[in-house]
């Protein structure tokens, strides 16, 4: 592995563990491999995009309406601000597995994304950190994961002075199922139930090294934020929301319509 990505083993080493290939051997790519992947990878997306050094996270259980929900907001919110940031997100890197080809003749297109998995999550953080290296603003569209790879990202941030925000929709794991059971593909159990253990973790661990950031919390019932302020004092409003369950009163254009009026 390039000495220039020794330091993110670690993430590597998580990702493996909890979104490991499911492909056939031959269609595994090895970790030497990934050098030359990420730079292709970095070429195409540091194209018509702005270095304001702003980085927005969308955290959220999957299910949960970040990806339908908070995404589009927060493109809103970096339009105001003129900006044009990149979009990281897993799904975005199915494309560059050098065996895609292959692997959605032999899974089918329904499975491809469930199916390189893991290939998806290196990738991205290689690639971010590429790309937060040269300043470029960005939203990142990934569930919290594990303090130790939090840990890592932070220390990309800090490194490169980033100015962040947090948007967060919180919604209880019965909730969330409602959702998922539509998608065509989802994550497996473990996975799923890993994002729940490691999202309260990451909290915790943001409220103690980044107390000041700011973070704008909707629960999934809601129009208006159940939260709006710094990281460290919100682990209370999660731990309530996240066990809540109520009735779904608004479509999710409606949701999304709130969300940029509240944070635009």
């Amino acid at each position: 592995m390039p000495k220039h990505y020794q330091d993110l083993d670690r993430v590597i080493n998580y990702m493996r563990e909890h979104w490991p290939s499911l492909v056939l051997e031959k269609w595994r790519v090895g970790i030497e491999e990934y050098n030359k992947i990420v730079k292709l990878a970095v070429k195409d997306l540091n194209q018509n995009v702005s270095y304001g050094k702003y980085f927005m996270r969308l955290a959220g259980l999957s299910g949960s309406g970040k990806t339908t929900q908070l995404l589009p907001t927060g493109e809103v919110y970096f339009q105001k601000k003129q900006l044009k940031p990149v979009i990281m997100a897993a799904r975005k890197f199915v494309k560059y597995h050098p065996y895609y080809q292959q692997i959605l003749e032999y899974y089918g297109k329904e499975n491809i994304r469930k199916m390189t998995d893991e290939f998806v999550t290196i990738m991205l953080f290689l690639v971010m950190k590429e790309l937060l290296g040269l300043g470029v603003d960005m939203i990142l569209d990934v569930t919290l994961l594990d303090p130790e790879v939090e840990k890592i990202l932070v220390e990309m941030l800090e490194e490169n002075n980033y100015k962040k925000i947090m948007l967060m929709v919180v919604a209880s794991p019965r909730t969330t199922e409602i959702f998922l059971e539509k998608r065509s593909w989802r994550h497996t159990e473990k996975t799923e139930q890993e994002f729940l253990r490691a999202t309260e973790k990451a909290l915790d661990f943001y409220g103690t090294r980044q107390p000041k950031m700011r973070v704008v919390m909707w629960s999934v019932y809601n129009k208006k934020p159940v939260f709006d302020g710094e990281v460290k004092d919100v682990m209370s409003i999660y731990q309530k929301y996240v066990s809540k369950m109520g009735r779904l009163k608004y479509s999710e254009d409606e949701l999304v319509e709130a969300k940029i009026k509240y944070l635009c």
